[in-house]
C-alpha cells in the first residue's frame, strides 16, 4: 500500500478575525452563506487574506493544490487497483481521509462545497459508505502511527532518485500541501526528506511521479 499524506495543506475555514470584512461578507451573503461555512480562497479573497495575515496571502486558502492533487491522483491506475490511500493533513491539525473508492466533483466549486460541507459534518457518507472523514489530530503522531516506512519530500532534502527511494511496498510519502514556505510542522527532526529534482514542483506533479515510480517499483505497470 502506498500512503499519500498531503501535510500543512492550506486548507481552512475563513477564520473568525475575518468574518466581519466586508468583501468576506459580501461573497458570503452572494453564496447565501455565512463566512464561517466558507472555505478560505486566495483565489477570490486575496486582498482580505493580505490585511488579517500580511504577507501569507499566496500561501493561506489554497484549496485549488488539494483539488489539482486529489484529481490526478484518485485517477491514478493505483488507486483504481486499490493500492493508494490518500490523506490531508490541515495547517489547523485536522487529518483528512479520502477513501479510494470516491468520485470527487469534477468543478472546482462543487469540490469546495464538499469540503465545506465536510468541515461541517466531519464525515461524508453515501449508500452506508464512508466517503470522506476528518477527526482533528496533530501530524507527527499521525503519522508515527502507521505502519511501513515513512519518508518526507522536500527541495531542501537530500538529492535522490525516486527509484531509490521508493524501495517498499508498505510506504507512507509526506508531500508538502502548500505553494510557498516550508512544512509547519517538525517534519525534518522526525523523518528522512529526500528531493526529487532541482526545482520546486508542484504538488500534484510530485504526487504524479511518487505514484508512477511505485506502479513501477509493483510492477503494477511494465
Amino acid at each position: 500500500m502506498l500512503r499519500l499524506i498531503i501535510a500543512d495543506a492550506e486548507l481552512q475555514l475563513i477564520p473568525e478575525k475575518m468574518w466581519k470584512d466586508r468583501a468576506i461578507r459580501n461573497m458570503a451573503e452572494k453564496n447565501h452563506k455565512k463566512p464561517s461555512e466558507m472555505l478560505l480562497d486566495s483565489n477570490y479573497m486575496h486582498t482580505s487574506i493580505e490585511k488579517y495575515y500580511p504577507g501569507e496571502s499566496n500561501r493561506r486558502g489554497r484549496p485549488d493544490i488539494v483539488y489539482l492533487f486529489l484529481e490526478m491522483a484518485t485517477e491514478s491506475i493505483l488507486n483504481k487497483n486499490k493500492g493508494l490511500e490518500i490523506f490531508i493533513h490541515t495547517r489547523d491539525n485536522f487529518i483528512i481521509h479520502i477513501d479510494g473508492e470516491t468520485n470527487l466533483p469534477r468543478s472546482y466549486n462543487r469540490f469546495q462545497g464538499l469540503i465545506e460541507d465536510l468541515f461541517r459534518k466531519r464525515s461524508i457518507e453515501y449508500n452506508g459508505t464512508e466517503l470522506l472523514s476528518m477527526r482533528e489530530e496533530k501530524l507527527i503522531p499521525f503519522l508515527k502511527g502507521l505502519d511501513g516506512k515513512t519518508i518526507a519530500l522536500s527541495p531542501d532534502g537530500k538529492e535522490s532518485r525516486l527509484s531509490e527511494i521508493i524501495d517498499n511496498k508498505n510506504l507512507n510519502v509526506v508531500i508538502g500541501g502548500f505553494s510557498q514556505g516550508d512544512y509547519i510542522s517538525d517534519i525534518y527532526s522526525n523523518f528522512s526528506a529526500y528531493r526529487i529534482f532541482n526545482e520546486e514542483l508542484t504538488i500534484w506533479s510530485v504526487g504524479m511521479e511518487v505514484i508512477s515510480q511505485y506502479e513501477r517499483f509493483t510492477s503494477l505497470v511494465e
